[in-house]
Order: structure tokens, then C-alpha cells, then sequence
């Protein structure tokens, strides 16, 4: 999975998805359009979870998520028609309680330049009334930082 380490990577041990845009990525801009990166940053951060151990359907069985509270994100470059491109993701902090944290990197793999970047931060929360509950056994267990 990680055959990108001698990318420049904000951190080590990068989780690595490689993409390449489509022609239903392209905006009115003639670019990705913006919304195209956070899609991929959810695809790359289901792929890591479930290479830690946590897969959709253990979320539905504990009946808890977590979820985005808020991020950054920061557009760098861009991104056209055929690039292939690289995004990588690592949990950065976590509490182990309730909250933890993500980065998303996206590099352009023509000149090898990082064209986005975004900090991400979750809270665990019950699939029944959708207010914050502690982080099962499972989700303390698997989502540690990887930096």
C-alpha cells in the first residue's frame, strides 16, 4: 500500500490511495472540482480504518461513527483531466475517549508537488440519537496515531 515513501509526506508511515481524475471530476474551472478531494480523503480514510481493523459494518454493529465536526482544508495546486495523484492519510491525535483527528495529503505524482492538504477532526457519536458517546473498545484499540 505505502509504495510512496520517497514522496515528500507531511509525515511518515503515510496510508496511500492512488487516483486518478476522471472527467466527471472536472469543474466549469477545468480543474478537480473541490468537493472531488474530500470525497477521496473519505475513500482513503475507510480504506486506512479498515487496514486498522475498523470496517463500515463494525460501525452499524456498535451503533456509533465518528464523525466530522470540522476541518481545514487547503487547495495548493490543481489537479486535471487523466493526473494521476496520490493521497495519503494518517490519525494524528486521538483521545481515546471521544475525538481524534486526521490529515489528508494529496500529491500530484507528474511533479511530485502536494496540491492539498486537509486537517480533519472527529468526535464519536451514537447511530440512535446522534450525540456524542465514548468510543467503543474496538475504535480505542485500532484508531491510534500513525504519524
Amino acid at each position: 500500500m505505502n509504495d510512496y515513501l520517497d514522496l515528500d509526506w507531511k509525515y511518515k508511515n503515510p496510508h496511500t490511495y492512488k487516483i486518478r481524475v476522471l472527467e466527471e471530476d472536472i469543474d466549469i474551472l477545468g480543474h478537480t472540482n473541490n468537493k472531488v478531494y474530500l470525497t477521496w480523503c473519505e475513500k482513503v480514510s475507510w480504506d486506512h480504518s479498515s487496514s486498522l481493523g475498523v470496517r463500515p459494518e463494525d460501525y452499524k454493529k456498535l451503533n456509533c461513527a465518528c464523525v466530522v465536526i470540522s476541518s481545514e482544508n487547503n487547495f495548493l495546486g490543481s489537479l486535471f483531466k487523466d493526473d494521476n495523484a496520490i493521497i495519503s492519510t494518517w490519525i494524528t491525535k486521538t483521545d481515546s475517549k471521544l475525538r481524534l483527528s486526521r490529515c489528508f495529503q494529496v500529491i500530484n505524482l507528474s511533479n511530485k508537488k502536494t496540491v492539498f492538504m486537509s486537517n480533519v477532526n472527529y468526535a464519536c457519536i451514537s447511530l440512535e440519537t446522534f450525540r456524542p458517546v465514548k468510543m467503543p473498545p474496538l475504535f480505542r484499540e485500532c484508531y491510534r496515531v500513525t504519524t
